[in-house]
């Protein structure tokens, strides 16, 4: 099986989405051009943000139409303030409005990150200290306690700007605490196994992060 993704974001999902893959589907392969799939491979192409992702859909659409060697195109966005449903109608309406269908080789997921891909990094209960040390690390689990309650359903403190802004920051409080630092363009910290096993343990154990859930159940069909 082929796998074709196309992520929303230019740094950190490039980045992170090859390990986070390698980690459930170790005998896949990436490659570097879309034209070198072989047998499970995967391909990935930064969309470059909204909308402009949209239209690097309906060109992966095409491109797959006329090389049909993928067998699943994923398409992963942030669902930001519009939310998961709202977005994925919005590029579904984009791409019935080109005219263009994908093969029936082929199917397309949305995963739509929840509110951001910071979100999903929230579901890491065992890398948030029990007695928090910082001020405002207090004040933000005082606001909302991300161990116990689904962090996609976390709203914003009024000082931020938007629910994303507000995960961010608050993940990077957490790492804080350990002097970890997490940047947008070198996301070591939760590339690594021990990371992504307390997030998969998250979605194991209970109903939070189903967004981080569906991409989770859809890599695993993929080793089958």
């Amino acid at each position: 099986m082929n796998l074709y993704f196309i992520l929303e974001g230019e740094k950190t999902e490039v980045l992170l989405y090859p390990k986070w893959i390698n980690h459930i589907l170790p005998n896949y392969s990436q490659v570097d051009f879309e034209n070198e799939a072989t047998q499970d491979s995967y391909y990935i192409f930064s969309g470059g943000g909204i909308p402009s992702i949209y239209n690097h859909t309906v060109n992966a659409i095409k491109n797959i139409n006329d090389n049909a060697i993928y067998d699943k195109l994923i398409v992963c966005l942030d669902g930001e303030e519009i939310g998961v449903i709202s977005r994925i109608e919005e590029i579904k309406n984009y791409i019935n409005d080109s005219g263009v269908k994908l093969i029936d080789k082929c199917d397309i997921h949305f995963v739509v990150q929840n509110v951001c891909i910071e979100t999903w990094f929230l579901g890491n209960r065992k890398v948030v200290k029990k007695v928090p040390e910082g001020l405002k690390l207090r004040e933000f689990i005082e606001h909302y306690n991300i161990t116990e309650k689904d962090p996609e359903l976390m709203n914003k403190m009024d000082l931020y700007r938007n629910k994303a802004h507000f995960h961010y920051s608050y993940f990077k409080e957490i790492l804080k605490e350990h002097d970890l630092t997490y940047r947008k363009s070198k996301p070591t910290v939760v590339m690594e196994k021990p990371f992504f096993n307390q997030l998969e343990k998250r979605v194991d154990e209970t109903e939070h992060l189903p967004t981080f859930k569906k991409l989770i159940d859809l890599l695993r069909s993929f080793a089958f």
